[in-house]
Parts: structure tokens; C-alpha cells; sequence
């Protein structure tokens, strides 16, 4: 198995796939949950991806035993496992990625988010502010860093205290596991610059994320690895790949409306998108035509990042320029196991254009 690791300089290009969600309102499925993150987990690893998502919110199935499938299906693939700080204390994620690590001798990468909506948060009795919740999330994540290092801890701390703990048992592979921070505000940004290995962000259009997103990390001493959330909907032929999306994502009022509700979202991201969603529409990225960066599938409800649609080229043109800046990360935002080898090309040739 070869993993899809592309030199861009010094760098690589690292491909993350997703896990199918166990529920879905608007699909039913032919076949259980169990045999669709098999079927998506073994795509993943023939596709050549280094790595999948595995998401985390209060009514999805847990991350942890998701993970623990995935090991037993597939012999490389990373889970890069979603990690709230109000769910589970550092120790305890530290001591299940050390049973993962046990089981299948791989590491686990740990995407750090800060919290789900303020009223799914407030029914566990989470009512830290925004901020607050970066501010728990910069303590967990140099706790948790410690601990898969082999580590004595003793800290205390508003949101945790350890008294000379060491992680045991800690197989050695849990120093490859790497901190994911996902954000774009400036508390997330000033978190990633002191524990993230990588940063990932939903990015705006190329220009604008260069300006106000990269330039500005980087400005600020962040030197780690950079990730975009994007989904890639490509064919040979670029009509063919728009017929695909717009079947996919279509338009309704349901959409329309929880986009104008995200426009109000403490969320930066998701209110950015949400933002540029409303003022540009549905088909193009702001210009007169129709563009390859597309928000239709986040205005439809039905995924929580932007696209890039069209041909080969078309696609892998736009991605070149994220590559080209620095990512070296791509987290696939929804996209099927059929789109695999269409994403697989594209991304091959933005990284020989990049």
C-alpha cells in the first residue's frame, strides 16, 4: 500500500478521508453502519490516504470504538479522531489511545475541537464562553501532549490537576500521534501556535484565505503543519462533475434557512462560510461565472465545508494554490468512495502544478 504522501518541497501532501455518518435525515442506507465504515475505511486505505476523520458530537456513535473498527479493518490507516475536552480528561484519551496503540501498533491523531453548539454544551453543564473553551483546550492539549511523550505531569490548573502522573502503559508509537487544531478565530489561532502540530481551517477562496488566514498565522511564529476541510467533487469532464454535485447537495428551503441561522453562529467559520454562502449564492465563488469554489453543498444542509467542482484541471488549479502556500493536510469533507480515484488524480496534479 502506498500512501498518497507527494513531495511539495519539503513537505507532503496527506490525504484524510471521513467516516460515514451513522444516521442520516435526508438518506437511508441499503446497508448497517458497521459494513459502511468498512467498506469506506478499506476505499480509504487502497485510495493511498494517510488518514480518517472520525467526528464527534453529543448523538453520534463515540469516536473511540468507531476507531477501534477501523484498526481491525484495515492494516495503515491513521484515525485522526475527533476530541472534545468537556467529553474526556487528557488521561483518559492518552490511556485509549495507549490500548489503540497496544491492539494494532499505530498511533491515533487527535483533531482538538473546542466544543459542539452552546445549547448541545449547556445540556451537559459546559457553559464556558467561547474563549474559555480555548483556554481549557491549551491546558489539555500540552497535558495531553506530556502524557503520550512519557511524561511526568504535575500541574494544576483551572480546568485540570495531576500530581505526578505518568501515562502507563505507553506503547513508544504514541510520540508519532500528532494535535489537529481546527479554528479560525483568534483564541483557536492563539491555541494552534503553542500545541497544534497542524492547523486546519474550512478555507475561504484562496486570496482572501491567504490574506486573512495564513499570512497572519504565520506572522504570529506558528510553525507547524497547515490543513484545509474542503471537499474535492471532480470528473474528466466538468459538466458531468456539476450534474453529480447539484444532484448531491440540492437546493432547499430547509438549507436556506439553517444557512441564514449560521450566519449568527459564535462559530467563526461556519458564520464565514454562512456569510459568504448568502451574499455570493449558490452556484460561484463571486465572480460572473461560475466558479470552481462552491458553496452550494454547505448551503444545502448537507455538508459543513466548501467544494471545489469541475474537471481535473479546474480542480486541481484551485488546489494547487493551498498547496503551493503551505497545506499539507486535505481533510475531505463528505465525497463517496467513487469519487476516490477522480480525488486521487486531481490531487496529483495540483502537487506537480504547486
Amino acid at each position: 500500500m502506498t500512501t498518497l504522501r507527494v513531495p511539495t518541497g519539503a513537505a507532503g501532501v496527506e490525504i484524510c478521508s471521513v467516516t460515514p455518518e451513522s444516521a442520516d435525515d435526508h438518506e437511508k442506507f441499503a446497508i448497517g453502519f458497521r459494513d459502511r465504515l468498512t467498506v469506506t475505511a478499506r476505499a480509504s486505505e487502497e485510495a493511498g490516504w494517510s488518514g480518517i476523520l472520525v467526528p464527534h458530537n453529543l448523538h453520534e456513535v463515540d469516536p473511540w470504538l468507531v476507531s477501534a473498527h477501523l484498526g481491525s479493518v484495515t492494516t495503515s490507516l491513521v484515525p485522526l479522531i475527533a476530541l472534545q475536552p468537556a467529553v474526556m480528561p487528557p488521561h483518559t484519551a492518552a490511556a485509549c489511545a495507549a490500548a489503540y496503540a497496544t491492539l494494532y501498533g499505530r498511533p491515533l491523531d487527535f483533531n482538538l475541537v473546542a466544543g459542539a453548539r452552546d445549547d448541545e454544551m449547556r445540556r451537559i453543564g459546559d457553559t464556558l464562553s467561547h474563549d474559555e473553551r480555548y483556554d481549557r483546550m491549551r491546558q489539555y492539549g500540552r497535558i495531553l501532549r506530556a502524557l503520550l511523550n512519557g511524561e511526568e505531569v504535575d500541574e494544576s490548573g483551572p480546568y485540570h490537576t495531576y500530581r505526578g502522573y505518568r501515562l502507563e502503559p505507553r506503547p513508544k508509537v504514541l510520540e508519532k500521534c500528532r494535535i489537529f487544531v481546527a479554528g479560525s478565530s483568534p483564541s483557536s489561532l492563539a491555541v494552534a501556535r503553542e500545541i497544534a502540530d497542524v492547523v486546519v481551517t474550512h478555507p475561504a477562496p484562496f486570496a482572501e484565505w491567504n490574506e486573512s488566514f495564513l499570512q497572519p498565522l504565520l506572522a504570529g511564529g506558528y510553525t507547524g503543519g497547515v490543513g484545509i476541510r474542503i471537499g474535492l467533487l471532480c470528473r474528466p469532464d466538468g459538466d458531468e462533475a456539476w450534474r453529480i454535485a447539484q444532484e448531491r447537495f440540492p437546493e432547499s428551503w430547509l438549507g436556506r434557512q439553517e444557512t441564514l441561522l449560521k450566519t449568527q453562529s459564535q462559530n467563526v467559520w461556519s458564520r464565514e462560510l454562512a456569510r459568504r454562502a448568502v451574499a455570493t449564492g449558490r452556484d460561484n465563488d463571486g465572480g460572473a461565472e461560475r466558479g470552481t469554489y462552491w458553496l452550494g453543498a454547505f448551503s444545502s444542509g448537507r455538508a459543513s465545508a466548501p467544494f471545489l467542482v469541475g474537471d481535473y484541471d479546474e480542480v486541481a488549479g484551485r488546489l494547487a494554490e493551498y498547496v503551493a502556500a503551505g497545506v499539507g493536510h486535505v481533510l475531505l469533507n463528505g465525497g463517496l468512495e467513487e469519487d476516490y480515484p477522480y480525488i486521487r488524480e486531481a490531487v496529483a496534479r495540483a502537487v506537480v502544478r504547486s
